[in-house]
């Protein structure tokens, strides 16, 4: 069987990586020993992807920018069509030409020819949702690629950090319970995630995402400042034309510029042939200090800085909880960044890594190498009729590989069918390992089945169907045995984990709970849906009140001790014997004979009987 590799497909850069003899090779372009550029140039009939492609740009810009796209990760999933060259394309076409592109150019580098690269462990942000990662797969076949399995971002440069160290079960070892942040600052987003380990499995905890702070911002700021400075020592009065493809090559260099003044005090832009002129100005020969760099982006890096705190301040996690701050990405290299990592968490919490560009395609690479899976980070769960919630998969739970789907049965009783509608409403806890019914949850969706209305509590079975696929989509389908009602829908954001340490029992990792963790903030007044369904057949306990007297006027005998809240829902709808009117009729039309006191009027009542039972010499006074 081939080799399984890793591969970070991104919105601005691709990678690829594998491990070999223990050790982990990172495949870049062959000719800039740098990642590819995820982007592709329809040059009429030709097709060219990764560095060529990007070389053709005009401007810093992601989407169609003449014959040439950039980041087409941000077109999967929306449905909409690439229109480039002509053409309208469909994003997986073009995503299928970037991953192409990798794949042909890492088996051209030395002893890789033989490797196939036609498996992969592919990373993903936390935030693509399923019809993404589902025409990320189909792209991938195009490519004559298949996915063994998805990873998150942010997951696979933790892994790939902590598992290129020799101490990395003591580390693993330390983390446990612990808070990280992953930093992760590429050219097209800033995006933090804060993990943290919870029995051995790495679990997405809160996520932000900026794209107006990403690392061609710092580019476009340069480009611009280069050609001020440029006009202003000629003195020009206006812009002469610009020679052909020049602000291509621009960009280029003030990309390189930026990469080495993260090492140098001073980078040279360079360029014999700028401006169409026949004086000393068609020349660009300048020099660009770092602290130059650092002022022209010092309010892009406090923007930066400030997310973190916004990020932390929403999952209810102090700076001091954080034990690690990974900081990844190629603009994390800048040094007025890291010194800012440095004075927030200190020295000690935030590691100096040089792979920080590629750190998570050779996480995704040990994942694949150590045979490390996916797992449910929080239970999938129905909201029962007592308001507790029935997991219908257990946290835990090794989740698809390719062409795997992981089914799910449970069977159900109707409560309450007057509506004719079965209510059910899938959710998961917002925070790992509290899992009470007084814990919050995030609802998925609900899903409203058929029922027979004329049916007797708890007589109509109601079969759910759970399936999840090998791009982590949930589909849920129920079914009423009675009405014969069939519904369906589907679930996208499923919270997944790396198990990084697969201890197991069968198939569900044994965790205890995490009661030390801050709970995140609440939605208070959020209206919530009171759910009909129960699993036991006999749970007479959960009908309303006012439908059990029809069907068991016995069970409300007080002498039974029957719930309190039965009683009073069966006393509610009831017709008043004096006039007729309903509880409720009474309490919202009103009502001089047989609306209820209010607690001042009980008060002076009791208060009147207490002074004439004290006048009679009578019992104790009334409470």
């Amino acid at each position: 069987m081939a080799q399984v590799f890793g591969l970070d497909f991104g919105t601005t850069n691709s990678l690829a990586a594998i491990v070999l003899n223990d050790s982990v090779s990172v495949l870049t372009d062959r000719e800039t020993d740098r990642p590819h550029p995820s982007a592709v140039w329809y040059h009429g009939a030709e097709v060219v992807a990764g560095r060529r492609a990007k070389d053709q740009l005009t401007e810093i810009a992601t989407g169609v920018v003449g014959d040439v796209v950039r980041s087409p990760k941000s077109y999967l999933g929306t449905g909409a069509a690439i229109h480039v060259g002509g053409v309208a394309r469909e994003p997986s076409d073009v995503v299928a030409d970037i991953l192409r592109h990798v794949r042909t150019d890492a088996t051209s580098l030395p002893g890789m020819r033989d490797m196939g690269f036609d498996r992969a462990i592919v990373t993903i942000p936390v935030n693509m949702k399923g019809a993404a990662r589902r025409e990320l797969r189909d792209a991938a076949y195009k490519a004559g690629l298949h996915i063994v399995q998805y990873v998150h971002e942010p997951l696979a440069a933790l892994y790939g950090h902590l598992r290129s160290q020799s101490s990395f079960k003591q580390k693993l070892a330390e983390l446990e319970g612990r808070y990280v942040l992953v930093f992760d600052w590429g050219g097209g987003t800033l995006d933090l995630t804060l993990v943290k380990l919870v029995g051995g499995t790495l679990v997405q905890i809160q996520n932000m995402g900026d794209n107006t702070i990403g690392g061609d911002r710092f580019d476009e700021r340069l480009v611009n400042h280069v050609k001020d400075r440029h006009a202003n020592v000629y003195r020009l009065a206006s812009w002469p034309s610009q020679m052909p493809n020049a602000e291509a090559q621009l960009i280029g260099q003030c990309e390189l510029a930026k990469i080495r003044l993260s090492e140098r005090h001073s980078a040279t832009v360079f360029m014999a042939n700028f401006l169409r002129s026949d004086g000393p100005e068609r020349t660009l020969d300048l020099a660009v200090g770092r602290e130059e760099l650092e002022g022209l982006t010092r309010d892009l890096v406090d923007q930066g800085m400030a997310n973190i705190d916004r990020l932390l301040a929403s999952a209810n996690v102090p700076e001091a909880a954080v034990a690690l701050c990974l900081a990844t990405g190629g603009v994390v290299q800048m040094p007025a960044i890291r010194n800012r990592l440095t004075e927030k968490f200190g020295l000690a919490r935030v590691p100096t890594i040089g792979n920080g560009d590629r750190v998570i395609a050779e996480g995704a690479a040990w994942i694949a190498h150590d045979g490390l899976r996916l797992c449910l980070a929080k239970p999938f769960e129905v909201l029962h009729a007592d308001d507790t919630y029935v997991p219908v998969i257990h946290e835990g739970t090794f989740l698809p590989l390719e062409n795997q789907t992981h089914p799910y049965e449970l069977g159900l009783y109707c409560v309450d069918p007057r509506d004719g509608l079965a209510k059910l409403q899938f959710t998961r806890p917002q925070w790992p390992g509290r899992c009470q019914p007084a814990d919050p949850r995030h609802v998925y969706t609900s899903l409203a089945l058929g029922v027979d209305a004329t049916a007797r509590p708890l007589f109509e079975r109601l079969e759910l169907s759970v399936k999840v696929d090998h791009d982590l989509i949930v589909t849920a389908r129920a079914r009423s045995t009675l009405r014969g009602d069939e519904r369906a829908v589907e679930i996208h954001d499923l919270e997944f984990g790396l198990a990084a340490d697969q201890t197991r029992t069968n198939g569900v990792r044994t965790q205890d709970r995490d009661s030390g963790s801050p709970r995140p903030r609440g939605s208070g007044g959020a209206v919530r849906l009171r759910s009909n369904i129960a699993r036991n057949q006999d749970a007479w306990d959960l009908v309303p009140g006012e439908i059990v007297e029809r069907y068991r006027s016995s069970y409300l005998d007080k002498r039974l001790s029957p719930p309190q809240r039965q009683v009073e829902e069966s006393m509610y709808y009831k017709s008043c014997s004096m006039c007729g009117k309903s509880t409720y009729e009474i309490n919202s039309q009103g009502c001089a004979r047989c609306r209820q006191p209010s607690p001042e009027e009980a008060a002076a009542a009791r208060e009147a009987l207490n002074a004439a039972i004290a006048r009679s010499g009578g019992p104790a006074p009334l409470a």
